[in-house]
């Protein structure tokens, strides 16, 4: 069996399953049920709060459906309790929530809502690669302790029991960061206006300058900085219902480079330009409907942004980006999904430092960790087949009601990827650009509290290469 057909096979193959579940019929209940369930009303007496010692109590009321001295009928309040919780966890202000009703009585009831706070301060020592991930740095770069930052940063979520976050971070090592950020998304009455406010300043030694061979060609000058970049940001956002959110970012900009980085590339920047000072407008729509936003495994989310970059011949960009996924629980502890994103860059005549695709942040393929692919469009596809296998409680010993233990969760997986990069001036050495990618692989994922999620992957790609990867994620 040839390479690619090993890789398409593996793609059909998934995607054949994933036809054949959306065919079967949803198991119906029986009609005079169905009746019963929605015809019965009953009134919320009280909803009764617990466990919150921090969270404002409106704060969490806000994430419930439903209202005290309403009525409802049985069919909604059995599909809003599981919805509560579930908008409760998305807030990332708890590690765990339950919802309930209880007192009973003729046509009315209460609910009980009992929320396990998060530590919400972490003077967090700062100690990282700057390499864009484990891989690269240990596979490329030996590990070397020359290329990582480090310093200290302190985060402050919930501060004032709104779940507004304050960061303020001292980095200093391969290079030097200085950032602040406030953001409050519940900043008015409504509970549906936000605001932020973030400015940074850095400094680098290094630069990464073009791409050869898709991998990224990196510049240091060990007796300075080579860059020097500064950004203010006032942000808001707008949260209408449980699932939708609207934001808005304007910034200002200025990026600037050395002699010796220009030399090496003049289109670093374009228009034979060593420093650019620019604004920079982008919106934002999240339509979030999951069990849990950090790793979903039923339901679906979509986003779509919409970027202005410059506003003359200086720098000039228009991009717009888009992703989604569908996520089905199959069988009993069987999940399947299908998640997908596009990117295009306008005009397509755009200097080197606008054309990042694939390969950053979370835009890449499983098995081409160690590559980048650069261009003015692009897309993937990934689907992913995976099955709880163990979830054990970790008994800390500690008298803390949210910390006495700690639960784990862990899946086995199997996933086949494809993507796809437009570059209209290419070069040929980067192979892999203007041309069909292709991935497959069998991992495991880790699930923990703080949205930690550790994944060891054996992937292998359409080039021939194989071996095991390593994502990890920790939410604070």
């Amino acid at each position: 069996m040839s390479g690619r057909f090993k890789y398409l096979f593996l793609c059909g193959m998934i995607i054949c399953i994933f036809q054949s579940l959306l065919a079967q019929e949803n198991e119906e209940l029986p009609q005079d049920e169905d009746n019963i369930l929605k015809n019965t009303q009953l009134t919320i007496r009280d909803i009764h709060i617990t466990g919150n010692k921090i969270t404002k109590t409106y704060i969490i009321s806000r994430e419930i459906p439903m209202e005290a001295g309403r009525k409802y009928s049985i069919f909604e309040i059995l599909r809003d309790i599981p919805r509560s919780r579930q908008n409760l966890l998305n807030t990332e202000l708890f590690i765990d929530a339950t919802v309930d009703f209880t007192n009973w009585f003729n046509d009315s009831l209460d609910l009980v809502v009992d929320v396990k706070e998060r530590w919400y301060y972490f003077p967090v020592p700062y100690f990282k690669p700057v390499d864009r991930n484990f891989n690269v740095w240990i596979n490329e770069y030996h590990a070397s302790l020359a290329r990582v930052n480090y310093g200290i940063k302190v985060i402050a979520n919930n501060v004032s029991g709104r779940n507004d976050k304050l960061n303020i971070w001292l980095i200093t090592g391969y290079s030097r960061q200085i950032l602040l950020n406030y953001t409050a998304p519940n900043f008015d009455k409504s509970l549906r206006n936000g605001i932020s406010i973030d400015f940074q300043y850095s400094q680098n030694k290094e630069i990464n300058y073009i791409t050869s061979d898709n991998k990224q060609i990196f510049y240091k000058d060990p007796g300075g900085f080579v860059t020097e970049r500064f950004r203010a940001t006032l942000g808001y956002s707008y949260r209408t219902g449980y699932i939708r959110r609207h934001n808005v970012k304007l910034s200002y900009n200025q990026n600037r480079i050395n002699d010796s980085v220009f030399h090496r590339n003049p289109d670093y920047f374009g228009n034979q330009s060593k420093q650019v000072k620019y604004p920079e407008l982008l919106y934002q729509y999240q339509h979030f409907n999951v069990n849990y936003i950090p790793y979903p495994l039923r339901g679906y989310q979509w986003e779509f942004s919409l970027l202005k970059r410059g506003v003359n011949s200086k720098m000039n960009l228009w991009e717009f980006s888009a992703k989604g996924g569908r996520f089905w629980e199959i069988f009993h502890n069987y999940f399947l999904s299908a998640q997908g994103a596009v990117m295009v860059k306008l005009p397509f005549d755009q200097p080197y430092f606008n054309q990042q695709i694939m390969g950053y942040n979370d835009m890449f393929l499983r098995g081409l960790e160690y590559y980048v692919v650069d261009g003015v469009s692009g897309g993937l596809a990934k689907t992913t087949l995976k099955k709880e296998i163990w979830h054990p409680t970790l008994r800390t010993g500690l008298k803390s009601r949210s910390y006495g233990s700690i639960p784990f969760r862990f899946y086995l997986k199997t996933y086949g990827d494809i993507g796809y990069v437009y570059n209209q001036n290419a070069l040929p050495h980067n192979p892999l650009n203007n041309r069909l990618l292709y991935t497959g692989g069998l991992g495991i994922d880790m699930l923990s509290i703080y949205d930690l999620n550790l994944s060891l992957e054996y992937s292998f790609n359409q080039l021939g290469e194989k071996g095991l990867f390593l994502q990890a994620r920790l939410g604070f």
